[in-house]
């Protein structure tokens, strides 16, 4: 009687066990089936001068059913997502393209896309996120590009650190004003720190006895100077 009871014991902890590595492994089957995407996540570095990016997200249908694609939406305007078709049979592959326009965007750049599928026979629908993140690089940085000074306060230079990218060096030879007509309140001094790449701006107002402010723009002198007017900084007194 011992032995038939401990040999029952242990048929039943196996079927336990089988019991219990079934419902584990149920999942992982169900997420291996459907729609499955190569990857869903891209990262993009672009060059100056570059106008889009296109990103290319390939998937495979990898379950038992046709699959639809009811809708490819992104959460940016300046993205958009296009598909060769809508339906994919099983074991079809296929590609979702993401045209990404940088316009005049500048830095790190997060985008998303949802895409929304059906597989046939049944009725609620699967959402997939994929992301597409793209580093368009900034030609001009600032620390700080604003600087304040307060009524009656001490008129004392102030610094404002001028970094160019690398890959669109600029020789920094003098500022322009916004408003060249009126008569600035403001002295300024460039200090070269390493040529074509980074520079100090030192501003000093005349007087703070009286609200006043400039907008100045980076200038280079030559045949070839430019004057960069995306990029102003700013002297206010107030």
């Amino acid at each position: 009687m011992k032995r038939r009871t401990h040999t029952n014991r242990t048929a039943l902890f196996s079927k336990l066990l089988a019991s219990l590595a079934a419902l584990l492994i149920a999942p992982v089957v169900a997420l291996a089936e459907g729609l499955q995407w190569e990857t869903e996540s891209l990262f993009f570095e672009t060059e100056f001068g570059a106008e889009e990016v296109i990103a290319e997200y390939p998937f495979t249908n990898t379950g038992e059913q046709a699959i639809e694609i009811v809708n490819a939406s992104s959460s940016c305007g300046c993205t958009v997502p296009t598909l060769d078709k809508r339906s994919y049979a099983p074991g079809e592959s296929g590609t979702l393209k993401a045209i990404f326009t940088l316009g005049s965007r500048q830095g790190m750049q997060h985008k998303s896309i949802t895409i929304l599928t059906k597989t046939e026979g049944q009725d609620e629908e699967e959402s997939h996120l994929l992301k597409l993140a793209v580093d368009i690089p900034i030609p001009v940085t600032f620390k700080p590009r604003v600087h304040f000074w307060k009524i009656g306060s001490e008129a004392k230079a102030k610094e404002i650190e001028v970094n160019i990218h690398e890959k669109m060096p600029f020789a920094l030879s003098h500022l322009v004003r916004k408003d060249e007509e009126e008569e600035s309140n403001f002295d300024y001094e460039i200090v070269t720190v390493e040529p074509n790449l980074k520079y100090l701006v030192r501003i000093t107002p005349k007087t703070t006895e009286r609200k006043s402010r400039d907008v100045y723009f980076l200038a280079s002198e030559g045949e070839d100077g430019q004057v960069l007017r995306k990029y102003p900084i700013y002297a206010y007194v107030r």
